[in-house]
């Protein structure tokens, strides 16, 4: 791949990654880490379409790279969702944290199948 690709890469790593953060503002009181379990979600969504996309030929190698590595990839954050766990544990809150695996786990494969389904319907 070119250094083009890798640049495009980081550059929307940056943007992803912004996204995160002004997703994390939604939830001021923080009783629960939804803003968390929605840019998970979101990036799996976002790399369910783009891997339909290029099944499909309709989007390049580094295209692909560029959107499933670098925008999903800093949008969505599995240190984040460790984190999380850990505090809701500590906080004697076992059940909100076993919940917020499942959920995170079931939104994430739910939306990046669906996203691939739709994505590849409309390729």
């Amino acid at each position: 791949m070119s250094a083009w690709v890798y640049l495009a890469a980081i550059l929307g790593c940056g943007a992803g990654a912004c996204l995160r953060f002004s997703i994390g503002w939604l939830d001021r009181a923080k009783t629960f880490p939804w803003p968390t379990i929605a840019a998970n979600a979101l990036g799996a969504a976002l790399v369910g379409a783009v891997m339909a996309l290029a099944d499909d030929a309709l989007l390049t190698p580094g295209w692909t790279f560029a959107l499933a590595t670098g925008v999903a990839g800093g949008l969505s954050t599995l240190s984040s969702l460790a984190v999380d766990v850990v505090v809701l544990a500590k906080d004697r809150r076992a059940r909100a944290a076993v919940a917020y695996l499942v959920l995170t786990l079931t939104l994430g494969v739910g939306a990046a199948w669906l996203a691939y389904a739709v994505a590849a319907s409309v390729a």
